[in-house]
């Protein structure tokens, strides 16, 4: 856009500053007067109807950073998988709103856990297939109180897994130090394999 600037006393201006009060500013009272004075050859243009004012526009915002600043701003968008833009609006956002932000290795990882869980579940669907039609002896009873200890275990390990993900991100965002990470995190698929095998 073609840009005009002039001066005009003091006095003017706060009159059409009055002017311009109700019609969006300045710059949008000149837009206004200039596009009448050509459309209809002069005479004073009819009050502009407001426009609404979105509440979804966005802004730009420049950040000046050292070079240090920037190397760990490009490190930390390698472990999310963000863009340094990305990174700076999560930040941002969580600061001002409280917003959940998930970086794509965060989103992979609960991707991972959802999958385990819905593993259980078909196991936990085997497993009940399995119950009604193994016979009734104590051997059988034994073996499949094992299966259902381990995959109580397991369910229960993917919860807690879920809640780290949220706490373990509400930390990094807050700037509050993480979490660790619980020892007992590994699978313990070899228990499950026999289990599952000896119905």
């Amino acid at each position: 856009m073609t840009h005009f600037g002039f001066q005009i006393p003091d006095e003017l201006a706060e009159q059409f500053d009055s002017y311009a009060a109700t019609r969006g500013g300045r710059s949008a009272a000149l837009r206004a007067l200039v596009s009448q004075c050509l459309s209809e050859g002069g005479g004073a243009p009819p009050r502009p109807t407001p426009e609404p004012v979105s509440q979804a526009l966005t802004s730009s915002v420049a950040v000046l950073l050292t070079r240090d600043d920037r190397l760990r701003l490009d490190e930390e968008c390698q472990v999310t998988g963000m863009t340094r833009g990305q990174w700076l609006v999560a930040c941002a956002r969580n600061r001002l709103h409280g917003t959940r932000h998930f970086g794509q290795v965060d989103r992979d990882r609960i991707a991972r856990i959802a999958r385990e869980m819905r593993e259980m579940k078909s196991s936990l669907h085997r497993y009940a297939s399995a119950i009604q039609r193994a016979p009734r002896d104590l051997a059988v009873v034994e073996k499949h109180q094992s299966l259902i200890g381990h995959l109580s275990a397991q369910v229960e390990r993917g919860l807690r897994a879920i809640e780290g993900a949220f706490r373990g991100n509400d930390h990094y965002w807050s700037g509050k130090p993480a979490e660790p990470r619980p020892t007992e995190e590994r699978r313990i698929a070899p228990a499950a394999s026999a289990a599952e095998a000896s119905l």
